[in-house]
């Protein structure tokens, strides 16, 4: 890329202009001013001999536009702005200020005349706008285009990111703006777009200014805008860097996890030094224009995103904080723990613990057992009602805990037998083994069923101690010994 490239002229009138001025069609009443320093694109097409441009960026504009735009270069403005530029005037239109009158100065080149400018000391720029008719002012805006904006494409708003906001600074005796603005860290051929905006009159005035900042030579890096770090992070919290190509295709995922409770500082800058340290093709932190580097510093809102200016990348960052939440856990209390015939079981849940103490809800609930009733499904403490049973049955009671985020599930069971005189038995299997007597002992099983030992000799199986194999109803070879009665 060519870039043809001037230092900013002091004077604001060269010698042959004033005689152009003279010579050719006055400035209409109603124009209003374009910046000087650096020399705004249409005023430097002016300063360069407007009715035969030796600049071929110029040359090309007057052959869309003519001369005229050239003679106005104080015009470039739109009556009824009332600061919704970005509405108003279209994409690849900004120079224009979206007139056609002044088209040429939208054209896509790469050759436009660029003023090298240096920030001083403290890292300002002192530009300065000629207002041939000063008006009360709104707000001036400054934009300046992304690394690794080219020029061959119509500019657009995307292209920009604002780097300066200013009140109604005063207008000097020579009708001349001093605007005082931190430059960004950018190095190479840049578009600088200025929007004026009366507060007396919703007209706005618009200019585009061709500069090189830094050395002059094309960063390798493209801004993507500021690292957003709002608030502080808690331990277990996820940050990642997405970067996607111009087909929105993934190109790289970058995860850094939160080691310990952060600031919005803290994190922001361990996150640039993981991206840094990990990625091909993105950095965080702030550029150094005079080296291309870019270094993350310990700042919530000082890091920006940079990414590979040779490639058509664009990023998503996103946050994801830590599930701090520890959940509840159920436990039951069942008194007591088995019962004969009609009666009640106290169970309590008064033992369920929060290690966030947060306040728990309850939920009971029978899930299996005939003749079961809880006092109540939703308090602390309950009371399980059992009707006298026909046959033993095991009730099995559920309670669910819940903190309002998580919940725990316990489960109690309770071995409910009918009354003696009903369907009797010796033990409840495997209580008593080892005396079983063959054909005549009958247990009760955990199915709720009767067994009887079965005759000798088959019944000496009851006696063997072998839940596995021989426990009635559930061992393996439980039919060997029992018999269901």
């Amino acid at each position: 890329m060519n870039h043809t490239i001037r230092k900013p002229r002091q004077a604001p009138l060269a010698a042959s202009a004033l005689l152009a001025l003279c010579a050719l069609p006055s400035v209409e009443s109603s124009a209003h001013g374009t910046m000087e320093i650096p020399e705004s694109r249409i005023y430097n097409c002016f300063l360069n001999n407007p009715e035969n441009p030796s600049d071929p960026a110029c040359a090309a504009a007057k052959a869309v536009g003519g001369t005229q735009p050239f003679y106005d270069w104080n015009e470039i403005n739109q009556a009824n702005a009332a600061g919704d530029h970005r509405a108003l005037i279209p994409d690849g239109q900004l120079c224009s200020g979206g007139r056609s009158k002044y088209a040429g100065m939208d054209l896509a080149r790469s050759d436009w005349q660029a003023t090298p400018i240096t920030p001083k000391a403290d890292g300002t720029f002192d530009f300065t706008f000629w207002a041939t008719a000063p008006h009360s002012t709104n707000e001036w805006v400054f934009y300046i285009t992304r690394s690794g904006y080219t020029g061959t494409e119509p500019l657009q708003w995307d292209d920009l990111f604002e780097f300066c906001r200013l009140g109604n600074v005063p207008v000097g005796a020579d009708k001349r703006y001093t605007l005082n603005c931190p430059l960004p860290q950018l190095t190479g051929k840049h578009v600088i777009y200025t929007t004026w905006q009366r507060s007396d009159s919703p007209e706005a005035f618009y200019t585009c200014t061709d500069v090189v900042l830094g050395n002059g030579s094309p960063s390798m890096w493209a801004d993507e805008g500021a690292l957003q770090a709002y608030s502080s992070l808690e331990t277990g919290s996820q940050v990642t860097l997405r970067l996607f190509n111009g087909s929105g295709n993934d190109m790289e995922t970058i995860t850094h996890r939160v080691e310990q409770d952060s600031t919005a500082e803290e994190w922001a800058y361990a996150f640039a030094n993981t991206v840094n340290t990990q990625s091909q093709y993105a950095r965080i932190g702030t550029l150094d224009p005079s080296s291309d580097t870019v270094t993350p510093v310990l700042s919530a809102s000082e890091n920006r995103v940079y990414t590979r200016a040779d490639l058509d990348l664009s990023h998503e960052v996103d946050i994801q904080p830590a599930d701090t939440n520890r959940g509840p856990t159920a436990d039951i209390v069942a008194s007591p723990g088995s019962v004969t015939g009609a009666g009640a079981v106290n169970l309590s849940a008064a033992n369920a613990i929060d290690p966030d103490g947060d306040p728990l809800s309850y939920r009971w609930q029978v899930i299996s057992g005939a003749g079961a009733t809880l006092s109540s499904t939703t308090a602390v403490d309950v009371v399980l009602d059992l009707s006298a049973p026909q046959i033993a049955q095991t009730v099995v009671v559920e309670l669910v805990v819940s903190d309002g985020q998580a919940t725990d599930t316990g489960r109690v069971s309770i071995l409910h037998t009918p009354a003696s005189g009903g369907d009797d038995y010796d033990h409840i299997y495997p209580e008593g083994i080892g005396s079983y007597v063959p054909g005549e002992t009958v247990v009760l099983a955990s199915d709720g069923n009767r067994y009887q030992c079965r005759p000798f000799p088959e019944g000496q199986w009851c006696n063997v101690n072998s839940a596995f194999h021989y426990a009635p109803a559930t061992g393996t070879n439980w039919s060997d010994a029992w018999t269901r009665l």
